[in-house]
């Protein structure tokens, strides 16, 4: 795996046959616990306006290019292929080699009936697989000293081998990156809007989209009033001023 970056955030170029060897051997030993992050365009923007973020990004196992924001921006100042790795590539991954090695998963984030139909599917595809948690937090927890407390003391206790924590706007890779020692689980990635997608509680886009790595488009007409500021106000303009820095060759 080639490692690239984008203001001082390392990102690894790969594919998924070289991160299955490398979450087999995290999996395998007996290390610190991994966060790894899907770097979209919203994280990098985040990260460079939040430095706690920043601090977290840096300091992750692994930062894989996600959305085609990321790997345009890759593209274009080091001249070469970038593999976008989706969060639902992943996700799949990770299920799989858990499968293989019975190991046990966690899940939380999103709505009840969300995690329901999540634990019903895995069960099914997966079943060398273990749920040792499945939960749908309150709203913000994270902001609720006692809600926070009783979504730890769940994870603790389940001791899961790998965590998938569904949360918006950068909010999971902060959680993960200030608890994974506490909970102590072999890989802890923040998996976005995956587990609505893989239910099918929200449509992916259609292939067309997917394939002209125009799904944030598709999502953008399902959501508008939720995603315009995103997109329009905050994304376009700053995935603007980073191209044009990269073609002026300033510092990224």
């Amino acid at each position: 795996m080639d490692t690239l970056d984008l203001d001082k955030i390392s990102i690894v170029s790969t594919n998924l046959s070289e991160l299955k060897n490398y979450f087999l051997k995290i999996l395998s030993d007996s290390g610190k616990p991994a966060l790894i992050i899907t770097l979209n365009l919203e994280i990098f923007r985040n990260a460079l306006l939040n430095n706690e973020l920043n601090l977290t990004c840096r300091n992750a196992e692994l930062v894989i290019p996600d959305g085609i924001g990321i790997t345009h921006l890759l593209k274009l100042k080091y001249k070469k292929k970038i593999n976008r790795i989706t969060g639902t590539d992943l996700f799949e991954t990770i299920l799989d080699i858990s499968n293989d090695m019975h190991l046990s998963v966690a899940f939380v984030g999103s709505s009840e009936t969300v995690i329901w139909d999540l634990s019903a599917k895995v069960k099914k595809l997966y079943p060398g697989c273990t749920i040792a948690a499945a939960i749908s937090p309150a709203l913000f927890f994270e902001k609720d000293e006692a809600e926070n407390n009783l979504v730890l003391e769940k994870l603790k206790k389940a001791k899961p081998d790998v965590l998938f924590l569904a949360l918006n706007n950068s909010r999971g890779e902060l959680w993960l990156d200030k608890y994974r020692n506490q909970i102590g689980a072999k890989i802890n990635i923040g998996i976005g809007a995956v587990f609505d997608f893989y239910t099918g509680n929200k449509k992916r886009s259609p292939v067309i989209f997917q394939r002209l790595s125009l799904e944030w488009v598709w999502r953008l007409l399902q959501e508008p009033r939720r995603l315009y500021k995103r997109y329009l106000i905050h994304g376009i303009p700053f995935f603007i001023k980073k191209t044009g820095q990269i073609i002026l060759k300033n510092d990224i």
